[in-house]
C-alpha cells in the first residue's frame, strides 16, 4: 500500500495544481499518533541486521541513498540518526583511523532554485521564518525534515537542495521533454544537463507495475469504494484522481526529470568533494532495487560507490518482505506500517463510517 502512496504523490504532485500557499492538515510533531515507533534492520538478502552495520558499510561508499516512505514518522526518525551517526563516525576528527571526511546531506525536499537561500540560512544570515517563507519545504517540513537541517546547521555540514523544480517537471508533464529547450538558460541552470537520461527498461517496469496498482485505487479510498455523497456533503477525495492516467508517457519522464536532476547535483557536489560522504534522503520508488538516481549518478559520474538503505513501511516488521526481482537495497529497513499518516487518515475513516 505504501509504495502505491508514494507514487501517488509523485503523479499528484506532477498532475494537479498547488494551492499558495499549500495547507497541511496532517497530524503535527505533536501530535501523538504520528510517532516513531518500532523497526527491525535486515541486509538486502533477509539476513537480521543494525543500525550498527549499517554505519559501518558507510565506509567503503560515497553516497548513501536512504528511501523513505514520505508519510512515516519511524522512517524520519532513523534518517536523523542515519545523518547524527554518520556524521560522528567519519565526520568528526579523531572519530576513525583515517582522516575524517566531509559529511553532506542532500534532499529531495528541497527544489535547486532555492539553493541559495538554504545556503543562506545554513550560514544564519536568515532568519528559520524568512527560510520557510522563501523556500517552499515540503509539507509536514517541521515533524518530518527539520531535524535534518537543524543537524547541519550545528554542525556546519552542506546541505545539497537536489530535486528539480516542480514548474518543470509539470511542464514536462503537460507537454512533454523537448519543451525544457524552450527554457532560459537560467531555468536550465536548477536542472540536469538537457538530454537528461531516459528510463531503464527496469526502471519504466516498476513504474508501469506501480502504476497499474494506483489505477486500481481508483475511486477508493483505504480499501472501499467512496460512497457517493449526500446531499449537502463534501465529497470525499478519492486516493487516486479519477482520469488522471491520460498522459504516462511524459508523467514517467517527469519522474526521470527528478531522477536525473538530484543524481547530477550529487555529482557535481562530490565533483567538489570527491573524498565526501553524502547521504541523500529520498523517496523509495527513486532508488529501489539500484533504478533511478543510482542509474544516473552512474551516468554523470562513472564509478562513484554508493549503497542503498530502505525504509519501508510494512506489516509485520518481524517477518521480511523480499523485493519481487533482486534486493531492494544494500539494507532494509522494515518500520510498521500502522504508524503511517495513511493508515492513522485510514483508521480514523473507517471509524466514522462504522458510526454512521
Amino acid at each position: 500500500m505504501n509504495r502505491k502512496m508514494i507514487l501517488l504523490g509523485l503523479l499528484l504532485v506532477l498532475i494537479l495544481p498547488l494551492p499558495a500557499p499549500a495547507q497541511d492538515s496532517s497530524p503535527g510533531k505533536l501530535d501523538s499518533a504520528y510517532v516513531a515507533g518500532e523497526y527491525r534492520v535486515f541486509t538486502g538478502t533477509g539476513e537480521p541486521a543494525s543500525i550498527d552495520d549499517i554505519v559501518a558499510s558507510m565506509a567503503r561508499h560515497q553516497v548513501v541513498f536512504i528511501g523513505e516512505t514520505h508519510d512515516d514518522p519511524t522512517a524520519h526518525m532513523i534518517e536523523a540518526e542515519l545523518l547524527k551517526r554518520g556524521y560522528e563516525a567519519y565526520g568528526v576528527p579523531g572519530s576513525n583511523d583515517f582522516a575524517p571526511r566531509t559529511v553532506a546531506l542532500s534532499l529531495e525536499f528541497f527544489q535547486r532554485d532555492v539553493q541559495p537561500i538554504l545556503d543562506e540560512y545554513l550560514a544564519g544570515l536568515i532568519t528559520e521564518k524568512a527560510f520557510l517563507a522563501d523556500s517552499r519545504p515540503w509539507p509536514r517540513y517541521e515533524s518530518d525534515y527539520r531535524a535534518l537541517i537543524e543537524f547541519s546547521k550545528e554542525k556546519g555540514l552542506a546541505v545539497i537542495a537536489a530535486n528539480a523544480p516542480r514548474r518543470y517537471t509539470t511542464r514536462v508533464t503537460m507537454l512533454g521533454r523537448e519543451s525544457l529547450n524552450d527554457l532560459s538558460p537560467e531555468a536550465l541552470a536548477s536542472l540536469a544537463p538537457l538530454p537528461y537520461g531516459q528510463p531503464s527498461e527496469a526502471y519504466r517496469n516498476q513504474w508501469i507495475q506501480t502504476i497499474a496498482e494506483v489505477m486500481g485505487q481508483e475511486g477508493m479510498k483505504c480499501g472501499l469504494p467512496i460512497p457517493e455523497p449526500e446531499e449537502g456533503e463534501q465529497p470525499v477525495r478519492p486516493r487516486a484522481p479519477v482520469g488522471s492516467h491520460d498522459n504516462m508517457g511524459n508523467q514517467l519522464h517527469s519522474q526521470v526529470l527528478w531522477d536525473a536532476t538530484m543524481a547530477y547535483w550529487i555529482s557535481e557536489y562530490l565533483r567538489q568533494e570527491p573524498d565526501a560522504l553524502v547521504l541523500h534522503m529520498v523517496g523509495g520508488f527513486h532508488v529501489e532495487r539500484g533504478t533511478g538516481i543510482p542509474e544516473h549518478l552512474e551516468t554523470y559520474r562513472p564509478g562513484t560507490s554508493f549503497m542503498i538503505v530502505m525504509l519501508r513501511a510494512v506489516e509485520d516488521i518481524d517477518t521480511f518482505q523480499a523485493a519481487p526481482e533482486g534486493a531492494w537495497g544494500d539494507f532494509v529497513v522494515q518500520t510498521g506500517e500502522a504508524g503511517t499518516l495513511e493508515q492513522i487518515e485510514c483508521r480514523k475513516y473507517l471509524a466514522e463510517l462504522e458510526a454512521e
